[in-house]
């Protein structure tokens, strides 16, 4: 039996030095029929010259400005022609197999909707880089496995998460679509989280899958999720839109204050800290979450009238994890020494 296509789809944005590394690796995949297809998210550097005379094979989608990790995968997407889309960070490195294991499985499950392999850390080989998150009563996630080794036992079995990490998952082409893929508002930073919670919402499952590993740069330290003020309102703010937008109203009533309390705290800590810019661009966040109240209100009415397929309660068992509260002062500074 023919195997199903799979669209492999990397967003690039002046990031040739990463592609001169996972190009080569996806060469190697043993997984055939691939379509590898690069979003050029208005880069300036010279990665589709190299992309053209190195690697021929690879679509290129131009783009003439940046339109943000949403908007750059979703127009990917688009221009998919494969079953299965998976989408990779340019800054990842890739197995020869870790392909066909996630399309098996997606084959064999219709309810999966959405899968991530274990993602290791490309600074450090032994370390995770995402199992996956959980959703908490603070709202803030909880990153299961985020920097443990990956041979921890607990990391070997296959789980249902509340979220992926963007940086590699494969899904169908048509859950995407219909799902109406990343929300282009939020530009970058917590879409995937909002996407997978939709996922749920659909009645479907997101699951972290081991049987199939990767390699990704990203993994390191919490601090680079910091590291300027328009990081912090970003992170912010879309993580309160997403909650508005997904949550049913009684676990909105118990999260959402909750919530904001927390994050209070945290840009209280900030300050007193030294971080006067970390602090002023989380307060700007919730802050900016006011004047968008009218567009959250019409897309959380879409998607709690098209979209939810499951009642809360009835998938909250499997996305909820609550860590102890030493996981709040590890979240800020590094995760490395919290035991799961």
């Amino acid at each position: 039996m023919k195997e199903p296509l799979v669209s492999i789809i990397i967003l690039n944005w002046n990031g040739k030095k990463w592609l001169q590394q996972l190009l080569p690796s996806l060469k190697k995949i043993t997984y055939k029929p691939l379509e590898v297809i690069v979003v050029n998210n208005g880069s300036t550097d010279d990665s589709a010259e190299y992309i053209k005379k190195s690697h021929s094979y690879i679509k290129i989608l131009e783009l003439k400005k940046n339109v943000g990790y949403a908007g750059g995968n979703n127009r990917g997407v688009k221009s998919a022609t494969g079953k299965y889309i998976l989408l990779m960070n340019n800054d990842t490195l890739v197995t020869n197999d870790f392909v066909a294991p996630l399309v098996k499985a997606m084959e064999k499950d219709n309810t999966i909707g959405m899968l991530q392999p274990q993602i290791r850390s490309l600074i450090d080989r032994d370390a995770l880089d995402s199992v996956g998150s959980y959703l908490t009563s603070t709202g803030f996630l909880y990153h299961y496995g985020y920097l443990k080794s990956y041979k921890g036992e607990k990391y070997q079995k296959q789980m249902p998460v509340y979220s992926i990490k963007g940086a590699c998952f494969i899904m169908r082409k048509n859950d995407y679509m219909r799902l109406g893929g990343f929300d282009e508002d939020f530009i970058c930073y917590v879409e995937e989280t909002d996407f997978c919670h939709r996922v749920w919402l659909s009645g479907k499952k997101v699951f972290y899958f081991p049987d199939s590993y990767m390699y990704h740069y990203g993994g390191g330290d919490m601090r680079v999720m910091t590291k300027d003020d328009l990081t912090m309102l970003r992170s912010f703010r879309n993580r309160i839109w997403s909650y508005c937008k997904n949550l049913s109203i009684l676990e909105l009533i118990k999260i959402l204050p909750v919530h904001i309390l927390f994050c209070e705290v945290f840009i209280l800590f900030a300050l007193l800290t030294g971080k006067v810019r970390h602090s002023f661009g989380a307060q700007m966040g919730i802050l900016a979450c006011i004047p968008l109240l009218p567009k959250i209100i019409k897309k959380r009415k879409i998607i709690q009238q098209q979209i939810r397929k499951v009642e809360d309660k009835d998938i909250l068992p499997f996305i909820f994890r609550n860590p102890r509260i030493s996981y709040y002062i590890y979240l800020f500074s590094s995760l490395k020494g919290f035991k799961d």
